[in-house]
């Protein structure tokens, strides 16, 4: 028994490897890995960014608008993911799905449990940082050492790397512009958004913008509930919405007509084609919503057309456009 159980290890070890993920954790990994499965949207869409044949399986479905961004990714089983308010997956499609690994985000509450039932299956499971967008640069880099896909890795680095040091450069001039505040109205009655801390709000930071809101956070989800006379008394310069269903009727909506922001003719609606810009999920879609926000808030800043940005983006990262 004992030389078959050493036979079994010595077979295995051929064949897998180890890899240190962004808790410190040494987990085994096959050498050859096709299928990722994400447990969370944010994680999924850095991984479909990459490479859309890598997705083991969607966290939710994606719309028939999306379905020409996204590849092969399109058609895969439906296993859904921790999102927040108690979502989990679907064990039994995860275990028939029988994905290489699975990536878990290090900040999921109570994900110790999610772990240990993962492991159950043979999956093994590596926690991978996304608390801020900086983290982009370190998944592709995990990306590209788990499929050897180097090169799509480079691509993916060099321009969010490019990106950032773009922003970073702004800061400068950023502050010497007087600091604009919003209010990101989130929910079709615009009466939800996000507090001081909260990872939703990352973009609005790199645009030099600061939240009109002074409240704290209750979970990771977010979309805190916001009565309209806090709104009121915070008095932002603009509104930044999620909804267009929201936008499309501030005309009839006499609270919010109140506001100096919608007076003033300060409303924007976050651009969600193909996916969000700021959030929900918060993805590499954010590289693209700083340069959004700074363009909204701060024309005169400027340097380059912003259609012209988001036709090089879109190059990189849906190289699938070309091919439909």
């Amino acid at each position: 028994m004992r030389v078959l159980i050493l036979i079994f290890f010595i077979v295995f070890s051929l064949h897998a490897r180890t890899i240190t993920d962004d808790s410190g954790r040494v987990v085994v990994v096959p050498d050859n890995i096709t299928k990722i499965y994400a447990a969370s949207p944010p994680l999924s869409m850095s991984l479909l960014a990459f490479n859309p044949d890598l997705v083991a399986g969607l966290n939710s479905p994606f719309n028939e608008v999306q379905k020409k961004y996204v590849g092969s990714a399109y058609d895969k089983p439906i296993v859904g993911g921790f999102m927040g308010q108690g979502n989990t997956p679907n064990f039994e499609i995860l275990a028939s799905v029988k994905p290489d690994v699975a990536l878990i985000w290090t900040r999921m509450r109570g994900y110790e449990k999610i772990l240990a039932k993962l492991e159950k299956l043979g999956i093994p499971v590596l926690l991978v940082n996304n608390e801020s967008i900086y983290d982009l640069i370190t998944q592709f880099e995990l990306f590209a050492t788990l499929t050897g896909e180097r090169t799509r890795a480079d691509e993916l680095i060099a321009y969010t790397k490019k990106s950032l040091s773009l922003v970073e450069q702004l800061q400068e001039r950023l502050k010497k512009q007087e600091q604009i505040r919003y209010y990101f109205a989130q929910g079709l009655d615009g009466l939800s958004s996000e507090c001081e801390g909260s990872f939703h709000l990352e973009p609005f930071k790199y645009a030099g913008a600061k939240n009109a809101l002074d409240c704290k956070m209750s979970s990771n989800y977010g979309m805190e509930k916001i009565a309209f006379e806090t709104i009121l008394l915070s008095d932002p310069d603009v509104i930044v919405a999620m909804e267009s269903v929201f936008v499309e009727e501030i005309g009839k909506n006499q609270r919010f007509k109140s506001l100096r922001a919608i007076k003033d003719a300060k409303l924007f609606l976050v651009p969600s084609h193909p996916f969000n810009y700021i959030s929900r999920p918060p993805s590499f879609m954010r590289l693209l919503g700083i340069r959004w926000l700074i363009d909204s808030f701060y024309s005169s800043l400027r340097t380059k057309s912003f259609e012209e940005e988001k036709k090089e983006f879109e190059k990189l990262f849906f190289p699938q456009l070309k091919e439909s």
